[in-house]
């Protein structure tokens, strides 16, 4: 889409308030909370009592009859490819795998003319991606808030909309991988006895900049049932957090599984929400991701991922040009927003050792892991699973990250990789240090679940969820 024609889709889509309050959100506020000279306090979350896991006690998984899965998520592929939409996508092959009928449900903004059918104020489109049923959808004019910042549990549109997907394609089970735009469909499942499953890929359930870092750049603990959020620069498309807190509190209790991909993850949402039990289920490894070969040193250092303010990208280049050693090389792979990426060049024009390659196609990433001796990961916000460390880990690659959420998980100090404090460039730098002196004939080698094993643990889940939704509409009948 032309630049010109992008903004007057953008324009008509939210209106010119909203979009004034997103510029000024992404381009002044979220400069100044992610700024690097900022002394950040981690907090930490407590260690959970874990519930009983039934996952743990299944060897293997016997499939009665097919199942129509529906899933909810707010931005898929052509689209969008990142880290939520990958593992919506093995999780949906390995559904379609097992003998499940599968459709995806995602959220789009392309122009109106873009979509061939209409029901009430949604436009949609069916189209088929790598081999699964698409849906995609907009408004002609969104609501308020309606992709992060609201929840919306009663829409109009969005309740006919979901009252006809449902029964056009006579959906058994919902998986909301992004529930909050959908808070409304996940209603209407609820009247129609449709059990539903959530997974939180983020922190948007909790926090309407899904981050939990505040105005000023300080990691937030706890929302206060949406107190603190009244304090923390409450937006244009916010209204009333404390209202917010109780849809998501409604929505996650509601489900017949709330599940997260790492344990700290699962940590804060049962620290947020007392009433929550949250299963971990963590995301499928391919196991295309394997070391070929041994390193003997470390001399080429990667980062892969999004190019943007939290992800640290700017403070992995000012530290790395502190190396003095001509012999090192920095690569730089990922796509983000473009002014970001002109300033994360002029930070590094006067080091030839620096190199920016673009985004990386799924095909080549391996190679790009192979190539590497330590990949970099300086987020400054809490990552609640991150598949580039655990693929670097899976090659054989040393691994730098913050020590922050769910980082941490497969590090162990020294023998895989190293920790250091998120936005500390003395300790990053030290780091590096460190990595260049690694010993690699005590490298230690990491396994991970593949997407085989995530898909049967889930299908265990929808099992469990239409029994469990069953009973409850026979005793429901039988009152």
């Amino acid at each position: 889409m032309k630049p010109l024609r992008y903004v007057i889709n953008l324009w008509s889509s939210f209106g010119t308030v909203a979009i004034i309050s997103k510029v000024w959100e992404k381009y002044f506020i979220n400069k100044y909370r992610f700024r690097l000279n900022c002394n950040r306090i981690v907090p930490e979350f407590p260690i959970r009592q874990k519930p009983y896991d039934f996952l743990h006690n299944t060897k293997s998984f016997i499939q009665d009859k097919p199942i129509n899965i529906c899933y909810l998520i707010h931005c898929f592929f052509p689209d969008k490819n990142g880290g939520t939409e990958q593992f919506v996508l093995n999780l949906a092959k390995e559904q379609q795998r097992l003998g499940n009928h599968v459709r995806i449900l995602t959220l789009g903004n392309h122009e109106l003319k873009f979509y061939s059918k209409q029901y009430k104020d949604i436009f949609f489109n069916d189209f088929q991606f790598e081999g699964l049923d698409v849906t995609q959808f907009r408004y002609r004019h969104i609501p308020r808030g309606y992709y992060y910042d609201e929840i919306y549990n009663n829409e109009p549109n969005m309740a006919a909309f979901a009252a006809m997907y449902l029964d056009k394609y006579k959906v058994n089970l919902v998986h909301a991988v992004y529930p909050q735009p959908f808070a409304t469909f996940l209603g209407v499942c609820l009247k129609q006895c449709i059990p539903y499953v959530i997974t939180t890929t983020d922190f948007n359930i909790i926090c309407h900049y899904a981050t939990l870092v505040d105005k000023r750049g300080q990691f937030c603990k706890h929302s206060r049932k949406g107190e603190r959020c009244e304090e923390c620069c409450k937006t244009y498309g916010l209204k009333d957090p404390r209202t917010r807190y109780h849809r998501a509190s409604d929505l996650l209790q509601r489900a017949e599984f709330v599940t997260a991909p790492s344990e700290f993850v699962a940590r804060v949402l049962e620290s947020e929400f007392q009433q929550v039990s949250v299963t971990v289920v963590p995301h499928g490894i391919s196991s295309v991701f394997s070391c070929f070969k041994k390193r003997e040193q470390t001399k080429r250092f990667s980062y892969v991922g999004i190019l943007s303010e939290l992800k640290g990208v700017h403070l992995l280049i000012s530290v790395f040009m502190r190396l003095d050693d001509s012999r090192l090389s920095l690569d730089i792979y990922g796509d983000g927003e473009q002014n970001y990426i002109n300033r994360l060049k002029n930070m590094a024009e006067n080091d030839s050792r620096i190199k920016f390659h673009g985004g990386v196609s799924s095909s080549h990433i391996v190679k790009v892991y192979q190539n590497s001796d330590c990949v970099v990961i300086p987020s400054l916000w809490f990552e609640t699973y991150n598949f580039v460390l655990r693929e670097a880990l899976a090659c054989g690659c040393l691994v730098i990250a913050s020590n922050i959420g769910a980082m941490p998980e497969p590090i162990y100090e020294g023998e895989n990789g190293f920790l250091f404090t998120p936005g500390n460039d003395e300790e990053l730098f030290q780091k590096l240090q460190a990595s260049l002196h690694f010993n690699w004939s005590l490298y230690r080698t990491s396994s991970f679940p593949v997407p085989k094993q995530e898909g049967e643990r889930y299908a265990l889940i929808y099992a469990h969820a239409l029994k469990s939704k069953t009973k409850e509409f026979s005793e429901d009948v039988s009152k």
